[in-house]
């Protein structure tokens, strides 16, 4: 059965099959909250520049330092981390984390620092500057400049309506 459904777009935290860009979703948390957070984790965890991006309920940030996803999940669901519990919960079983990007987005700063300890994204790197029409310093970067976009139903902001072939077990009252 074929029937229309919200979609959203997001990108994917996964550069390879085992390092992640770090990424953390802040839902209805103060700029001030979130970079007093962003700086902890930025120096407990010698994490380089955090890129600060609002969006219609919060913000995202995205640092371009490539680490395993377990260390992502136990920054994002430390006691002291005011994050959203669920951005963590959910990508850490399905194997990866995804912020949805669309035009609500807005880089509203960088939170530097020039901790060079981890290998870097390219392709993340490259996504960002088109994104946001910015430059990001040249580092110390791997060599793959593809990125997964990821295609997952909502009806948060920035969703298009797309049909898609729903399977019989999915299908209710039919």
């Amino acid at each position: 059965m074929k029937k229309t459904v919200k979609c959203c777009y997001g990108v994917s935290s996964k550069v390879n099959d085992f390092d992640h860009v770090f990424m953390i979703d802040y839902d209805n948390i103060e700029l001030e909250d979130v970079l007093h957070h962003v700086k902890v984790i930025q120096k407990e965890y010698k994490l380089s520049d955090m890129y600060i991006i609002r969006s219609t309920h919060g913000f995202n940030v995205i640092s371009l330092d490539m680490l395993f996803p377990s260390l992502i999940y136990n920054i994002g669901i430390d006691i002291r981390s005011p994050a959203d519990r669920n951005f963590f919960k959910y990508g850490f079983k399905r194997g990866y984390y995804v912020l949805r990007f669309d035009k609500d987005k807005e880089l509203v700063g960088i939170v530097t620092n020039k901790s060079n300890i981890y290998k870097k994204s390219l392709a993340h790197k490259k996504f960002l500057e088109w994104f946001f029409n910015i430059i990001i310093r040249p580092d110390n970067y791997d060599e793959n400049d593809k990125i997964d976009i990821i295609q997952y139903p909502s009806n948060k902001n920035g969703f298009h309506l797309v049909d898609k072939e729903i399977p019989p077990y999915l299908v209710t009252g039919c």
